[in-house]
């Protein structure tokens, strides 16, 4: 057995900050610091595990491949709440492209009880996880897509390393030794509105932002978040993306990591936000 890890100051004040103060304690009260104070000590007990297992958070429980690729998720989607979006509705409607083994799916259900969520996942086992995870939380209103999202209907390659839940399986690197998986449209989700837009598609984004926008359909999307990636090689694609949005009528803002080549856009809709206010004025 691994001896436990010397206790850690700085490790344990940042426990407390992300169980007490952080975005997911706002957002999920007391139920999400106990799971969050339970799965530190267990973490503090099991350090440098990878393996696979399940953990509780905000009432959720999820089954995961590789634990250090599971707590970065749970870091950026409980913690920090990057995906956090508000709304008018008691049941919007979202699509989560790139949803790995549900961990935002679950977020956004915990968030919005009676969302109708459509999640795309291309990677055959990543996907079959992602279906156990939505069934064992008795999810309902989740429509899964075993597919990848490309300018394109077709086959496209797709390369995760051979790991299961990989967070950079992509379709856009070299074809070399890669399997290939069936690709839609993100417009052939868009028949009808939708409040919320996750994109985590590992490259693909400009290709699918460009044929979203071709389509016309990107008036059917009220807010967006979308990660960026290699914009220190693709900064003119990232710059064309970002003015194809404002010319569509989105409101865009960016943030850049720490190490510049990637980020995320959150775009609105800027005539949701004039119908927000609208509503506010009606209400005063």
């Amino acid at each position: 057995m691994k001896p436990e890890r010397p206790l850690n100051l700085s490790r344990v004040r940042r426990a407390f900050r992300n169980a007490f103060r952080s975005a997911g304690t706002r957002l999920f009260g007391w139920r999400f610091v106990r799971d969050y104070l339970v799965l530190t000590w267990n973490s503090s007990r099991r350090w440098g595990a990878t393996g696979p297992g399940t953990l509780d958070i905000a009432g959720c429980r999820i089954e995961y491949f590789n634990r250090s690729d599971a707590l970065f998720l749970l870091h950026e989607i409980f913690v920090n709440a990057t995906y956090f979006f508000s709304t008018s509705t008691k049941a919007p409607r979202i699509i989560d492209c790139g949803a790995n083994i549900g961990m935002a799916t679950l977020f956004f259900k915990a968030l919005y009880p009676a969302a109708s969520i459509t999640a795309v996942e291309p990677a055959p086992m990543t996907f079959e996880r992602l279906r156990q995870n939505v069934a064992r939380n008795h999810l309902h209103d989740v429509m899964l897509v075993n597919a990848a999202l490309a300018e394109r209907e077709g086959l496209v390659p797709m390369q995760d390393e051979g790991k299961p839940g990989s967070l950079i399986a992509t379709t856009t690197g070299s074809s070399a030794g890669a399997g290939t998986v069936p690709a839609i449209t993100l417009s052939s989700l868009l028949e009808r509105p939708a409040d919320f837009v996750k994109l985590d598609i590992e490259g693909a984004e400009y290709a699918v932002v460009r044929e979203l926008v071709a389509s016309g359909r990107i008036r059917q999307v009220r807010e967006m978040i979308l990660e960026f990636h290699d914009a220190d090689t693709r900064a003119a694609e990232l710059g064309a993306m970002i003015a194809a949005l404002g010319a569509a009528g989105m409101q865009v803002d960016r943030r850049d990591d720490s190490g510049g080549r990637t980020g995320t856009l959150r775009a609105r809709s800027t005539a949701s936000a004039e119908t927000d206010s609208d509503r506010a004025g009606r209400r005063e």
